[in-house]
């Protein structure tokens, strides 16, 4: 904030910012309503929603949301923020349009970490991420945007309630999931079986007596029959995959579907993996199901471009507000250069957001601070600094004499009752 507010003319001083971020009441939900009605107009209806998560690795437990949970970034379990995010996508642009602070079940039960980050009340519960996936699908329909389909990964993709979720709301999906899940590719007749004998109870449960479900990647290794599909352009050339198709019936609960869902395999030469998803899309030809499938890409790059561009993964706050104040501020930073991008594209040049970011500091030179400007900003930062440390001394000097008249009032009761 300092660097900014030195650096930026007319912006304010680092205190200004701050406050800005942190406590100031502007609603960063209205924020993202008005980015979504921007990223409507400027890529246009029929996109998909892509959802996916990222967060950041802390290495303290103050920040709202921080527990011991598993990082995708960095492959492993640590001190975590993390976010779960949507991205609007058409064609090769894509824009983050909304985002929810995923909360562990022990950090809720924080009281005093709760109250410390300024959570609201109706905000204190614990949601998995597929549930604030379909928070924010909500969202989207009840505001009418204009999307075409959902697309999410195997952590979503693997949640029988999610898929569920989507089939309730009427939304076309392609949802990767896991080689270990388990389909019927016959149609299971599930029943009550007979009791055995003559002891014992009569059997409740339901049972699938005509078939027996197998994993997914054991129907990819007797798979004969694979078409060719060109994904996409890369920096190597053409990205083309192999993919085969097979309607499949899946499970819930340990029960079978009675409707039947479309099981896509992708075989991917250049890394020698097969992935895996379900789509409900059946009228859509294999070659284009699996351009859907790879638009997950748009969102990895979202991130990339967000993080490295616009500070997503630069939080330094606490509070549940700034959280989502930075968050909000990313998102518009990043469809600002996705703007300047299509308008370049338009007249014919076409420029990644790096290049436009290095187009938009020529043209706006950071302001140089002169030798009186330089010298006011050092003594203010050093006078916060004695301010700082006098009240941590103070701090400190206060707990230390609590403690010595707590203990000199125990000393002086346990005498006390020696005496006596």
């Amino acid at each position: 904030m300092s660097q900014i507010a030195e650096t930026v003319s007319e912006c304010g001083t680092s205190r200004d910012l701050s406050h800005f971020i942190s406590s100031s009441p502007w609603s960063s939900e209205e924020v993202m309503k008005l980015t979504r009605s921007q990223v409507i107009q400027y890529l246009g209806p029929g996109g998909a929603i892509i959802i996916d998560e990222t967060g950041q690795q802390k290495y303290g437990t103050d920040s709202v949301g921080t527990s011991h949970q598993y990082l995708g970034n960095i492959g492993h379990t640590c001190n975590a923020q993390v976010g779960v995010f949507a991205s609007y996508c058409v064609d090769n642009l894509s824009v983050l349009i909304d985002y929810r602070l995923f909360l562990s079940e022990s950090w809720v039960r924080n009281d005093i970490k709760r109250i410390k980050t300024g959570v609201p009340f109706d905000r204190i519960e614990h949601k998995t991420k597929p549930e604030l996936a379909l928070e924010m699908l909500d969202s989207f329909i009840f505001e009418g945007m204009p999307f075409t389909y959902v697309q999410a990964d195997g952590l979503y993709g693997h949640d029988s309630k999610f898929i569920s979720g989507l089939y309730n709301r009427g939304v076309r999906f392609i949802c990767d999931i896991p080689s270990d899940t388990l389909v019927y590719i016959t149609e299971p007749e599930p029943t009550v079986p007979e009791r055995q004998g003559n002891k014992g109870r009569f059997p409740t449960k339901l049972r699938v007596l005509n078939t027996s479900p197998v994993p997914v990647r054991w129907l990819a290794e007797i798979q004969k029959y694979w078409e060719s599909a060109t994904i996409r352009l890369t920096d190597r050339g053409v990205k083309v995959v192999d993919c085969a198709e097979l309607p499949v019936w899946r499970r819930r609960d340990g029960v079978p579907e009675r409707i039947p869902i479309k099981l896509l395999m992708i075989r991917d030469p250049d890394e020698d993996m097969i992935r895996f998803a379900f789509t409900n899309m059946l009228d859509v030809d294999i070659t284009d199901l699996a351009k859907c499938q790879a638009n997950r890409y748009w969102i990895e790059r979202n991130f990339e471009d967000a993080k490295g561009l616009c500070d997503l993964a630069s939080f330094r706050g606490r509070s549940y507000n700034s959280w989502h104040h930075h968050i909000a501020l990313s998102a518009i930073a990043l469809l600002f250069l996705v703007i300047l991008q299509i308008d370049f594209k338009n007249k014919s040049i076409l420029l990644s957001l790096n290049q436009i970011v290095s187009i938009i500091r020529h043209k706006n030179p950071l302001r140089h601070l002169s030798s009186e400007e330089l010298a006011k900003s050092i003594n203010r930062i050093n006078d916060l600094r004695i301010k700082m440390w006098v009240g941590k001394m103070k701090r400190f000097l206060k707990k230390r004499y609590e403690s010595s008249v707590h203990w000199m009032t125990r000393l002086i009761g346990v005498r006390s009752n020696l005496e006596i």
